[in-house]
């Protein structure tokens, strides 16, 4: 489908993009007010959305499948009547719930359906991609790329090529190939601009280059992508309270990289509260936030609070993760530090070492799985 490695054009004066002020060492863009005013907007709006959802229609399949794989999944709505018996209409459920071993099973029976239209294809192969992630990351590849074959020759849904392209990119992010997914997930957001009316999914791709750009203490460019990630939320009127505490999630991250531990954990509670709006502690993905949590209040010296956080994430995550997954083994090295902090120094050094050979370990395996779709 003649896919194009153009970066999005980035627009330096976005509302919540500040200029430099002469006279300033480094001219880093940082938030200003407006930026928290429409975070807030979009806390707002998202509440009354939550209200109105059940007079709503199924959303497209894309939206719950880019829901799902950053980690920002809204509870479906009810399917309609001629969707309860459709197998694709239930990955996205499965994926709500953490079902793994049944979405596996539900896509690769679609899969034998010859009946499928390309999209269709595309859908369930991401999906089984999203399955394999946390655990088996060559296998994930390889669906991803399956899927990005089928509609680079259907030619006709570039969105749903951005959408498996920008899930790919998460993949090598997790892995530690940030700068393969920041190749990608501009891509990805070029092609939405270009397809048109995609400012949810475009937001949460900025958000993710946000992110990236926070785990890599670039201050700079966290800042700018969070900024264009607002912006383009604000334009959607369907931006649910999950996605809003996506975005706080990773305005928390670049607070604490910039020593506002205090405002960290602000934006981290803010997050929990809206997550836990719609998801019980089972979730891994409220669990990462109990572990950010506890890593923030570890800055601000609250030793108690900072452990309690930080234990219970890490139990949640040994219940709900493979404990080979990146993030488990992230959570462990958080829990290690708190304990180290604390005084528990041979049990911080024991996990430390457990969480550091688990890593070197994941990081020899994914040597070399560079896909095809990722260099181009």
């Amino acid at each position: 489908m003649g896919q194009t490695s153009q970066s999005p054009v980035v627009n330096d004066s976005a509302p919540c993009v500040s200029q430099h002020i002469p006279g300033q060492s480094d001219p880093a863009i940082t938030y200003t007010a407006e930026c928290r005013t429409l975070l807030n907007a979009l806390d707002h709006d998202a509440a009354l959305i939550a209200a109105k959802t059940s007079l709503k229609g199924p959303p497209p399949m894309r939206r719950l499948l880019l829901c799902v794989l950053f980690g920002i999944i809204t509870a479906a709505p009810p399917a309609s009547a001629q969707d309860k018996n459709s197998d694709l209409a239930r990955l996205p459920e499965l994926s709500l719930h953490n079902q793994l071993p049944q979405l596996i099973q539900t896509a690769n029976s679609l899969l034998t359906n010859e009946k499928l239209t390309p999209v269709e294809q595309s859908t369930a192969l991401t999906f089984l991609g999203h399955a394999y992630q946390g655990s088996d990351p060559h296998t994930a590849i390889a669906y991803y790329e399956k899927a990005l074959a089928i509609l680079d020759r259907d030619g006709l849904h570039p969105a749903d090529y951005a959408t498996t392209l920008a899930a790919l990119a998460t993949l090598y992010a997790e892995l530690g190939q940030a700068d393969t997914a920041k190749h990608m997930l501009p891509r990805a957001i070029h092609l939405l601009e270009k397809d048109g009316n995609h400012h949810a999914e475009i937001a949460w791709l900025w958000n993710d280059l946000a992110t990236i750009a926070a785990d890599q203490h670039s201050s700079r460019e966290a800042h700018k992508s969070m900024a264009h990630a607002l912006a383009e939320a604000q334009l959607d009127p369907g931006i649910s309270s999950d996605e809003t505490a996506s975005f706080l999630t990773t305005q928390g991250k670049i607070a604490e990289i910039e020593g506002d531990s205090r405002t960290a954990v602000a934006d981290y509670q803010h997050a929990l509260a809206l997550w836990k709006q719609s998801h019980d502690d089972q979730h891994p993905e409220t669990a990462w936030l109990y572990v950010l949590l506890g890593g923030a209040y570890l800055q601000t010296g609250d030793l108690a609070s900072a452990r309690q956080m930080s234990s219970v994430g890490l139990k949640l995550l040994e219940s709900a993760s493979d404990h080979q997954s990146p993030r488990y083994l992230d959570a462990k090295l958080a829990y290690s530090k708190v304990l180290d902090a604390s005084g528990s120094h041979q049990e911080a050094s024991q996990l430390r070492q457990q969480a550091q050979a688990g890593m070197t370990a994941a990081g020899k395996r994914s040597l070399g799985e560079i896909s095809i779709s990722a260099l181009r």
